[in-house]
């Protein structure tokens, strides 16, 4: 059977619901993604919270780093008034909120968890975010991906038969050459690697997959190529458009 183009839905479904949020996560599940991306940071006082960005400044109505503050003041932020239409009181999920979310939803696709530890130290994440996920015992899948290779060394050593992306601007031949080792299983590159690469660095059988693909001419490109997989913020276009080039069964 002829694998097909994985769909993951960015932080859900961002262009209709403020991501990273229960709301945004729902929105997306109504369209069956093959995989729903989402980001893990930390609070002052040890939560785990489901966050893009480092400061909660962009997505809520408060200012700061996510680091800087605790459960509590994370809680008391509105994550939803930034977004048309406004969904006010939406907040920042915690982890937790999130995988029970998940478990009411019977959820049985894969979850890509980035683990942000690209621009903040958050020593022993790597351990709490594993822990959490055994305790909850998913029966989908996980697949953690991250820009620190520090961070997928240690998801490596703690969990040796994890799946494990890098992410990457750019895929360089150093880049390929970790994914040789078996630092991490796949390559999770920028648009830009078809835009600029010859098709020897971005074959099906490498496991690449892109981001963020929002341009129905780019969706086509990764549709034709055959890639691995495409993080997109426009759900419904990338399903249409699958549908058209591909057909209709999930990978």
């Amino acid at each position: 059977m002829t694998i097909k183009t994985q769909i993951i839905a960015h932080r859900g479904y961002r262009a209709v619901a403020p991501e990273n949020t229960l709301p945004a996560f729902e929105a997306a599940l109504a369209y069956q993604p093959d995989m729903l991306e989402m980001d893990v940071h930390r609070t002052l006082d040890g939560h785990l919270v489901v966050i893009h960005d480092e400061k909660v400044d962009r997505t809520t109505n408060g200012t700061g780093f996510v680091k800087d503050m605790t459960l509590a003041e994370i809680k008391s932020l509105d994550a939803g008034i930034y977004k048309e239409p406004k969904m006010v009181g939406v907040t920042i999920p915690t982890f937790d909120e999130f995988l029970t979310f998940l478990r009411a939803q019977k959820f049985d696709q894969t979850l890509m968890l980035e683990i942000k530890t690209d621009h903040v130290s958050y020593p022993g994440i790597e351990k709490e975010i594993l822990d959490k996920i055994d305790i909850y015992k998913p029966a989908y899948h996980v697949l953690y991906q991250s820009f620190n290779l520090n961070s997928l060394k240690i998801v490596r050593q703690l969990q040796p038969k994890a799946d494990i992306a890098a992410l990457v601007y750019w895929a360089t031949p150093i880049v390929y050459w970790l994914k040789w080792r078996g630092v991490f299983d796949y390559i999770h590159s920028d648009i830009r690697i078809l835009k600029n690469k010859p098709r020897i660095f971005w074959r099906p059988n490498m496991h690449i997959r892109t981001w963020t693909v929002d341009n129905e001419a780019d969706m086509r490109r990764v549709f034709k190529a055959g890639l691995r997989g495409m993080i997109t913020n426009k759900v419904a276009l990338a399903t249409k458009i699958r549908r058209e080039i591909q057909g209709d069964e999930h990978d």
